[in-house]
């Protein structure tokens, strides 16, 4: 028997942890350009692939082409990474159709069906259904095995007969001859259970096929990248609405116009090799068709339903068809009872002629109370939430297609909708059905909240966005990368529960859902104001739509074009706004915001407020604005400049010597433009250039959490600088030539990850504060000079691009290690003013700690991980700084007696011990001595790194010669390529003066 006979004879025992032991690694490389416009698909097509590009890594590495879907497989995830990266392909561009931009952001745009009755009311909408719900529940590995003519795929998947399809087609293999199973090696149902497919069926086709192709079992990652096939797929369905409502309110036309039956769409890997057999929705019938006429449970005088049709070949998903039929009908009657003054359920009630429905509703609207006895006050929540509710109804045939003794169900939803965060919480829901099993609505209530509003639970959304905290429950360890073994696969995460498990332990199957998603839409309608006319409602979307509205209502220019008449006067004065704007920006003098009371302490929900708290950890604003020993943000640090020394403000909420009586418009100019709520301007040291690139939900979280903190009274230091840099005002000029108050843009041709790390590196990070060099006015240099080393404090901020000096190359593993855990183990630990910052990025979710990863590594052209090479090199100079230098025995005897214990590894136990070898230091490598000084006269504290010591300082016990002779033997033992650092006794001196020495001389 072969080994594949044996594996799949296994398979129903084995679990991805088993199966990971055995799999290659593989990673997709998608065209530059790809989509779904609604009818077709349509990519860049393959012209060639240069194997030889990726010759120079080590590793068995194999190059997957077919038609235009192209992959790497390789022996480890950071090897496929890499190679896909290196991996030289040439693209043919094709051309793109031109698709109409929707006006609004909220869904499809509207577009017309029938001419309206010029007597009557009328109302026309459009709504919309994804091809993908999300990129998928979680983080996880989705694999698959093709040999022996047959085909087992492990992941997760909510849609199992669609991806069983798909990868028939890509197979050519009998349905019966592919198994589905989840993680836990359980086989998946074969029912849908979900709202829609999402990306996790493109990682399967996408481990299908290449595993297809190598003749083994082949892993994937998927995780927030597979966003980019969700967003490429667009949308797959379409439905307009037309109705005439009559004087009387009553609707005297309904016409409702379906695009396609099902609206479901290919995985992207089946659609890019060319196996998919695309039916578009200009397509002929064919026989065999299925009933097209779409079904509706009111009664309406002129009355149109229709559908395209699609042919009996292709699988219809008669669940999600109704959910689809019934989010665009119910919320269109929504939409017609606002517009008509009508309320909901009276409407729906009017067109009804069913005895069962009708008893259904009153008595659902009974137990809801609906409409509400009385509306909640305005001080019943806090002021940054919106309560909403919404009704929807549904009657679906039953399985003989007989309308009468189908299911009826009725739903009343409440929600909250945080107006900056944009998080929805469904609160209440009521639910009724005349027939079937009692509805559990606290579980459907959960199951509701993760699969339609996007969010398991606060602060962690499915839906990646530059701006969002955190996504999903776990991402790659330095394990997934380098072995491709996960240390926590076996167990599941709170999103992972349910996931594929028998459709009789699916809530969704308990009632019939087709309410769910409309009832919520239509809750979040009388929340905000603003129609969802496709799902999900992530935070993202509602939060977007939230600020859009915002601008709106300020009385920002419309999206509408201007008439003709108008159009020169309104670039006219567009010109003079432009003119008068950059003089008021230059205008030295600015007016004093004025003060308002301390704002209450149940102003922001809690949920905002811990937005807040990451947002201040990823800004490390503790650290600048917190003395040694003192209060936490209550000012008064002092920093050196070239220009004087300047002292933190204190930033609690105290009224008198804090930020107490800012209100968020005066904070918000602060961090946008850096002037204070007097009107004075603030120092850049104050890195509001960098701060001006949040966005608006984390600034006003961040206003959130530091007004909910305890305030502290502290005295004010004066600043001491020199003339003319003491002239604030002089600012104004200093803003108009280097300060940029644009917030951040995502670089739509980057992933959500290297967008989520700009953003915090850019921007709350504030790396390039300290790690670009400035010109002589203080302001950073761009260009090839971003990132490329400064002097901060008496210390040395090393290059963060290709200019970096250390002795290894940093990877992007070794940079995740360094900033989350404070150390790597080919680089050294983390100290000095990387301390604090390394603290204040624990507190930060993981994900977003690899994003910083990424972007850096991106910014150095650093590999994913560290090749079998780089260890090896690491290794060799290693050795070769075993032997001690001759000729420096003055530095010999101090290191010999104050340092050889903990950095040199000779045999004999020791209680402390260095984990990197001085060789690996990339500071010894450095054109500089600055830190090896810092370091020797301060010592290295590293409370932040578990299980690692503390280096004590020797400021008091070595003399400036004593230090220059050891700093002069560390630079030629372990740095001997290096040429010796010149005038080292000079720079101690320097770096002796109290403002400079920022660290403990003791442990």
């Amino acid at each position: 028997m072969s080994e594949g006979s044996m594996l799949h004879g296994q398979q129903k025992q084995t679990d991805i942890p088993a199966l990971l032991a055995k799999a290659r690694f593989g990673v997709v490389v998608r065209p530059p350009y790809y989509r779904w416009n609604g009818e077709r698909f349509e990519s860049d097509r393959l012209v060639g692939v240069d194997r030889s590009s990726i010759a120079s890594l080590s590793g068995s590495i194999e190059v997957v082409v077919d038609g235009n879907f192209v992959a790497v497989v390789a022996d480890s995830l950071a090897l496929a990474t890499d190679a896909a990266k290196q991996l030289k392909i040439e693209w043919q561009a094709v051309q793109q159709a031109s698709e109409k931009v929707p006006e609004r952001g909220q869904g499809p745009s509207e577009s017309p069906l029938i001419k309206p009755n010029q007597s009557s009311m009328h109302s026309n909408h459009a709504y919309g259904w994804p091809s993908r719900m999300r990129w998928g529940n979680h983080p996880s590995w989705v694999i698959a095995d093709c040999r022996d003519q047959q085909l087992s795929v492990w992941g997760q998947t909510v849609t199992p007969a669609a991806l069983k399809q798909d990868l028939s087609r890509l197979t050519a293999l009998d349905i019966s001859q592919i198994e589905l199973y989840s993680a836990d090696g359980k086989h998946a149902s074969n029912q849908a259970s979900g709202l829609g497919r999402h990306s996790g069926d493109d990682a399967a086709v996408d481990a299908a096929l290449m595993s297809r192709t190598v003749g083994g079992p082949v892993a994937v990652w998927l995780d927030a990248h597979y966003a980019k096939d969700a967003q490429a797929l667009g949308q797959a369905q379409r439905i307009s609405l037309n109705a005439d409502i009559a004087s009387s309110g009553e609707i005297a036309r309904y016409h409702y116009q379906q695009a396609n039956l099902t609206g479901e769409v290919a995985g992207v890997g089946l659609l890019l090799s060319g196996r998919a057999a695309i039916t578009t929705a200009s397509a002929e019938a064919t026989t065999g068709e299925q009933d097209t006429t779409p079904f509706s449970p009111y009664v309406f005088r002129d009355q149109y339903l229709a559908a395209r049709s699609q042919p009996a070949s292709l699988s219809t998903n008669a669940t999600l068809m109704g959910i689809q039929q019934t989010f665009a009908r119910e919320s269109f009657l929504d939409e017609v009872a606002r517009e008509s003054d009508q309320d909901p359920v009276a409407l729906r009630l009017r067109h009804l002629d069913d005895a069962r429905g009708i008893e259904l509703i009153e008595s659902v609207a009974k137990r809801a109370e609906w409409p509400r006895a009385s509306n909640p006050s305005a001080d019943a929540l806090p002021q940054d939430l919106l309560r909403g509710r919404g009704f929807a109804y549904s009657q679906l045939p039953d399985r003989n297609q007989r309308v009468e003794s189908g299911v009826r169900s009725a739903w009343i939803a409440d929600v909250e909708v945080n107006r900056v965060t944009g998080d929805v919480q469904l609160t209440r829901l009521v639910v009724g059905q005349d027939a079937g099993p009692d509805v559990d609505t606290d579980r459907l209530q959960q199951t509701l909240q993760a699969r339609v509003l996007g969010e398991a639970r606060p602060l962690l959304g499915q839906a990646p966005s530059f701006d969002e905290w955190g996504d999903g429950s776990r991402t790659l360890t330095k394990s997934d990368y380098s072995a491709g073994l996960p240390t926590s696969a076996s167990s599941s995460s709170p999103a992972e529960e349910g996931v594929n498990h028998s459709v009789s332990k699916d809530v969704l199957s308990g009632a019939e859902l087709s309410p769910g998603v409309a009832v919520i839409a239509n809750a979040l309608f009388d929340a905000t104001g603003l129609r969802f006319r496709q799902p999900p409602f992530t935070a993202k979307r509602v939060r977007q739509a939230l600020e859009a509205s915002s601008i709106e209502e300020a009385g920002r220019p419309s999206i509408l074009k201007p008439p003709r008449s108008v159009k020169r006067r309104w670039l006219a004065a567009a010109a003079f706004t432009t003119i008068a704007g950059t003089a008021a920006v230059a205008w030295p003098w600015k007016g004093a915001i004025a003060p308002v009371s301390r704002p209450a302490a149940n102003l922001y929900s809690a949920e905002t407020i811990e937005r807040g708290r990451l947002v201040a950890a990823a800004g490390d604003c503790a650290a600048c604005h917190t003395t040694e020993g003192g209060v936490t943000n209550a000012g008064g640090r002092e920093f050196e400049t070239p220009f004087g020394t300047l002292y933190s403000t204190n930033i609690t909420p105290d009224e008198a010597t804090g930020i107490g009586q800012w209100s968020y418009a005066a904070f918000e100019r602060a961090m946008r433009h850096g002037i204070s709520r007097d009107g004075s301007h603030l120092y850049p040291a104050f890195p509001y250039t960098a701060f001006a690139k949040t966005s608006d939900a984390d600034l006003q979280a961040l206003y959130a959490y530091l007004m909910a903190q305890p305030p502290v009274a502290t005295e004010k230091n004066a600043n001491a600088l020199t003339f003319p840099f003491s002239v604030r005002s002089l600012m104004a000029g200093w803003n108009t030539l280097y300060h940029d108050a644009t917030p951040f843009q995502p670089d739509p041709m980057q992933s959500e990850l290297y967008n989520r790390g700009a953003y915090l590196a850019e921007g709350l990070g504030h790396c390039s504060a300290c790690h670009s060099p400035r010109n002589a006015m203080g302001a950073e240099k761009n260009g090839e000079a971003y990132f490329a080393g400064a002097f901060v404090d008496g210390w040395e901020a090393p290059p963060l691009n290709r200019l970096s000096r250390a002795p290894i190359p940093w990877s992007e593993t070794s940079l995740y290690d360094y900033l989350r855990h404070g150390e790597s183990e080919l680089h050294g630990v983390a100290s000095g003013p990387m301390a604090p910052v390394v603290a204040g990025l624990a507190e930060l979710p993981e994900y977003d700690v690899r994003a910083i990863a990424h972007y850096v590594a991106a910014q150095m052209q650093a590999p994913t991980g560290n090749s079998d090479a780089t260890v090896a090199d690491a290794t060799q100079r290693v050795t070769s700084t075993a032997v001690s230098s001759t000729g420096l025995e003055a530095g010999e005897r101090l290191f010999e007696g104050a340092c050889a214990a903990c950095h040199v590894d000779s045999g004999v136990p020791t209680f402390s011990r260095a984990n990197t070898n001085l060789a690996l230091n990339t500071n010894l490598h450095s054109d500089h001595p600055d830190n090896v000084i810092q370091s020797i006269l301060g010592g290295v504290h590293a409370e932040h790194v578990p299980g690692i010591g503390s280096m004590p300082g020797f400021a008091d016990s070595f003399s400036n010669t004593q230090v220059a002779d050891l700093t002069t033997y560390l630079r030629a033992r372990f740095a001997p390529e290096k040429a010796p650092w010149q005038q080292v006794k000079q720079r101690i001196t320097e770096l002796r003066q109290p403002h400079y020495n920022n660290t403990h001389s003791t442990p």
